[in-house]
């Protein structure tokens, strides 16, 4: 704090303050030297240095689960393609993979390209696999189907082929629903 803003706190706490304020102001003190004891008990930090500590933390804990997810991603788009193209050039499927989920330290492309943005299409996903899945509102079903009859096969035509092949994964159980949260969130950059 400058030096004349520090001397026109306290005149004002010497000099200007009525009682109420004055007891007001002591409070004050008494809770900053109660929070700053509490704060060198549990190694010194304030609370602007332990939200910068522990926003690096999930930070790093975010970065290792995503890295978990993409692998996770690869292999079962791996499995997919060994299975449905035997006949897949080593060279070939490593392209294919790199281009649907880049490796770590890769360059990260853009969300998979589509018209709607990544969000519309987190809600559109959520909607199908939750009607796939039986597990919709009634009332939700009900204003999805009034408003149009063909949704779902909207809803499909609109997503990325990334997207597809793990919502195909989940709603046949070969992933469950945290690796396809998870996925669908990497996948659309979210």
């Amino acid at each position: 704090m400058p030096r004349n803003e520090l001397e026109a706190v306290l005149d004002y706490i010497l000099n200007k303050a009525e009682p109420r304020e004055f007891e007001v102001i002591v409070k004050a003190v008494q809770r900053r030297a109660r929070d700053q004891k509490a704060f060198e008990r549990i190694g010194g930090e304030g609370p602007e240095a332990m939200a910068r500590r522990m926003a690096g933390e999930l930070q790093r804990d975010v970065g290792a689960t995503m890295e978990s997810v993409r692998g996770t991603v690869r292999n079962f788009i791996t499995e997919i393609i060994r299975k449905n193209a035997p006949e897949i050039s080593e060279a070939d499927l490593q392209a294919l993979l790199d281009e649907c989920a880049p490796p770590e330290g890769a360059a990260r492309k853009a969300a998979p390209k589509s018209p709607l943005p990544p969000e519309a299409l987190l809600g559109m996903v959520r909607s199908f696999a939750e009607y796939s899945l039986g597990s919709m509102a009634p009332s939700r079903s009900r204003e999805l189907w009034e408003s149009n009859s063909r949704w779902q096969e909207e809803y499909w035509a609109a997503f990325p082929a990334e997207v597809k092949a793990l919502v195909k994964a989940f709603l046949e159980g070969s992933i469950d629903e945290e690796t396809f949260g998870k996925g669908l969130l990497s996948v659309l950059g979210l």
